[in-house]
C-alpha cells in the first residue's frame, strides 16, 4: 500500500480516495478474521485505531501535511494495527511509521542546504534582490532554492514584494497552489507518503527512531 501510493504521492501529488477505501477494506477483513481466531486484541485495535485517527487527521487539520498522509496512518493502522520493533518501547505501528518518516523527512532539507552551499561556493548569486537578515537567508537555504531553468511541477513560491516593493522570503505553511515562475525561490511539495514508506521499513528492519536517539542521548549524557 505505502509504495504504491508514494508512487502516485510523487506523480500527481494526490491519491484517490478510492484507494484508501480498497486498502481499508481488506484490513478491516483481515482484522475481522484475525479476532475471531484470537490472534489480535480488539482493544488494541481500537487504541491504535483512535490515537492514528486522532493524530493523523489532528496534523492535517492544521496544515501539517495533506489529507492523504492523515488517511495512511488511518488505514495502516487497519493494516497493521501493532509491531513490535528491534528497538523501541511501544508498539502502536501508525506511530512509529509517523515518527520515522519525520526524522526521515529532515534529510531533504538538509539536502537542499547542501545545494545552496554550493552554488554560493560557486558564487552565484542566489540571494539577488532580497533585503533579508542573515538567520532568514540560512532558513531560506532549508527550506527551498532557487530554480533556474523552466518551472517544474509540485513546487510552491517562497517569495513575496511587500507594499514598499521589496521583495521578501515567504515561509507561509498554509498553501494549496503550486504556482511558480522560473528565476525565483520556490520550495518543493514534499510527497510525504514516500516518508512515511521508508519509516515503516525501518521499523520492520530496525525499530523507532525517536527511542534509539533518546537513547543515544541517555548514553552521550551519562544518564
Amino acid at each position: 500500500m505505502l509504495v504504491f501510493t508514494s508512487y502516485l504521492d510523487v506523480k500527481k501529488r494526490e491519491v484517490e480516495d478510492k484507494v484508501w477505501l480498497f486498502f481499508g477494506a481488506i484490513g478491516v477483513a483481515l482484522q475481522v478474521y484475525e479476532i475471531e481466531t484470537g490472534q489480535d486484541s480488539l482493544v488494541v485495535l481500537g487504541v491504535s485505531l483512535i490515537l492514528a485517527t486522532v493524530i493523523g487527521m489532528g496534523l492535517f487539520f492544521f496544515g501539517f501535511y495533506g489529507g492523504a498522509d492523515g488517511k495512511a496512518l488511518i488505514v495502516l493502522a487497519l493494516l497493521v494495527p501493532y509491531y513490535h520493533p528491534m528497538v523501541g518501547l511501544y508498539s502502536i505501528a501508525p506511530l512509529i511509521v509517523l515518527t520515522n518518516g519525520v526524522l526521515i523527512s529532515v534529510l531533504l532539507p538538509l539536502a537542499m542546504l547542501f545545494l545552496n552551499a554550493v552554488r554560493l561556493a560557486r558564487g552565484e548569486r542566489i540571494f539577488e534582490g532580497f533585503n533579508e537578515p542573515m538567520i532568514r537567508k540560512f532558513l531560506a537555504c532549508l527550506l527551498g532554492y532557487k530554480q533556474l531553468g523552466t518551472p517544474r511541477s509540485f513546487q510552491f513560491s517562497m517569495e513575496k514584494i511587500e507594499r514598499n516593493g521589496e521583495k521578501k522570503f515567504d515561509f507561509s505553511m498554509m498553501r494549496n497552489d503550486f504556482e511558480t515562475r522560473g528565476g525565483t525561490w520556490v520550495t518543493p511539495g514534499i510527497p510525504l507518503l514516500m516518508f512515511f514508506a521508508l519509516g515503516f521499513f525501518a521499523m520492520i528492519f530496525y525499530g523507532d527512531f525517536v527511542i534509539s536517539m533518546i537513547g543515544f542521548m541517555f548514553k552521550a549524557f551519562g544518564i
